[in-house]
């Protein structure tokens, strides 16, 4: 490899990772030292594609982590740019600036990887910076029936999983309307004495016509002021776009759109649970 700024006492680091990434992960072609992006002055000692339609960056540095970096993590967070950024780092790093290096990267998503005698050792991975920005909302202000499915749900989407990680916040809201359902049959909060709602239904009935049942039967006037109308219709609307994000995108440009329409998705529907969960809590479910 051709070298044009790093300095040479790095050079084995580089090549080491390289060697790393083509064994350990397929990746075997590499820009050196390129403009990883006309709008953004920022050029990664090595970067290529991954299979996964996804940028790969890695910065070669003495430490696991350098300020200059912050600028490309918020262009990507921002822009919803589908990339993994590394840092690769030589063994003997100064143990007071080992954990500050390392902790600063994990925080910002970069992954670290650490080169020795030839070998490298992933210290973290890295985060698809794509999904890094999404805006979680503070758990305390939810019951605490929600809060584990809350943190499992931002784990999954921020690790490269952004489908599934709508999908949890989704199965909670669900399973909530079809308690909601039930309270609101066992407690005859209809507009008709024999009710198109039935108990035995609410667990097995597809979700979507349980949610036309619900807006069609409940009797507004009946229910808690907090649980109206439009609070259902913003729920019923989720049943339309929960099997509608998982399909593998085929380049660059379709995971960027997909990424960042799941971002707004993923905060969207933890607003719906929040407010759905606290417009139920008069119906004590």
């Amino acid at each position: 490899m051709n070298f044009r700024a790093l300095p040479v006492q790095l050079h084995s680091t580089a090549e080491d990772v390289a060697r790393f990434f083509k064994n350990d992960r397929g990746i075997s072609k590499f820009a050196i030292e390129e403009p990883a992006n006309k709008d953004l002055d920022y050029r990664p000692t090595l970067q290529a594609s991954s299979p996964e339609c996804y940028d790969i960056w890695i910065e070669v540095s003495e430490l696991p982590y350098l300020r200059s970096l912050d600028r490309a993590v918020l262009y990507c967070v921002t822009n919803a740019r589908p990339v993994k950024l590394y840092v690769a780092f030589p063994s003997g790093v100064p143990t007071s600036e080992y954990k500050k290096h390392v902790d600063e990267a994990r925080a910002n998503g970069v992954g670290a990887i650490e080169a020795a005698a030839g070998r490298c050792t992933v210290i973290h991975e890295a985060r698809l910076l794509s999904l890094a920005g999404v805006r979680c909302e503070e758990r305390s202000k939810f019951p605490q029936r929600y809060r584990a499915a809350l943190s499992s749900a931002e784990t999954t989407f921020k690790n490269g999983d952004p489908s599934k990680g709508c999908a949890i916040v989704y199965d909670e809201i669900e399973a909530l309307s079809r308690r909601v359902a039930k309270k609101i049959q066992s407690k005859k909060l209809t507009t008709k004495a024999a009710a198109v709602i039935p108990t035995a239904k609410t667990d097995r009935e597809n979700w979507a016509p349980l949610m036309e049942a619900l807006l069609r039967e409940a009797d507004f006037n009946k229910l808690p002021k907090e649980l109206t109308k439009n609070m259902l219709m913003r729920v019923a609307a989720l049943t339309s776009v929960r099997n509608d994000s998982g399909h593998k995108p085929k380049n660059k440009a379709a995971q960027t759109k997909r990424d960042r329409e799941l971002r707004t998705r993923f905060e969207s529907a933890v607003d719906i649970l929040r407010d759905f969960a606290d417009a139920a809590k008069a119906l004590h479910v």
